[in-house]
């Protein structure tokens, strides 16, 4: 017996010939919760990975490029952020379920075969108060369903909420991070991990410290485009 990890439901024992095989994960969720999330699909910004009626430049990226342009090589995204995804990611980030992760494994490894062999990953990180406060870096257990080599080279500078900030706040807002003169990142191929991609701030803040420590090419992968 299965039990839903969103809804809590009895889930029917549906069994595939890839379950059989060890090729397709026991599901996590039910269907009608599964059909809740919405995955991005179509044309984006070819920037960001912003959903759009054609594969052009949100008006975002345009203004990102004229500030920080040759920075971001793309970011992209595999869900939209709907209500449904709001509530799921409450449950995962500001009420410590980390086992929320288990319902995302298997479309980040989907999208993450786009990533090059060459590439590592780097998980944004969190405060040493809000790691306490979590238990977890979602980032982190983000990277840690893809097979990649995972480096740290950020020390986070603020322990403030960026989901709490306006868009006017957040673009206007202090360093989120430091390098760790340890880490070394030159030349280095670096896909960014984090959660929610949003007015794209604290992507750029890291990737413009990366790309002045010399890593070669620079790009994001978020659970969700807000």
């Amino acid at each position: 017996m299965s039990w839903c990890i969103l809804c809590h439901s009895k889930m029917q024992e549906q069994v595939t010939w890839g379950m059989l095989l060890g090729t397709d994960p026991d599901p996590v969720a039910c269907s009608p919760c599964l059909e809740k999330m919405t995955k991005i699909t179509g044309p984006v910004c070819a920037k960001c990975g912003r959903p759009m009626d054609s594969e052009s430049l949100c008006t975002d990226c345009v203004r990102w490029n004229e500030r920080e342009e040759g920075i971001l090589k793309e970011n992209r995204s595999i869900y939209s952020y709907t209500e449904t995804m709001k509530e799921v990611m409450n449950r995962f980030k500001f009420r410590g379920d980390a086992e929320i992760i288990r319902l995302f494994e298997q479309d980040i490894r989907t999208a993450a075969r786009k990533i090059p062999r060459k590439a590592v990953l780097v998980p944004i990180p969190l405060s040493a108060e809000r790691l306490q406060e979590r238990g977890f870096n979602q980032a982190e257990l983000i990277a840690g369903c893809i097979r990649r080599p995972i480096v740290h080279p950020f020390i986070r500078l603020t322990s403030e909420k960026q989901s709490k900030k306006s868009r006017k706040e957040r673009l206007a807002g202090a360093p989120l991070f430091a390098l760790n003169p340890e880490v070394t990142v030159k030349n280095l191929y670096i896909v960014i991990i984090d959660d929610i991609y949003t007015t794209g701030n604290t992507v750029y803040q890291a990737a413009k410290l990366l790309k002045k420590a010399g890593a070669q090419d620079i790009s994001s992968l978020t659970l969700i485009r807000g």
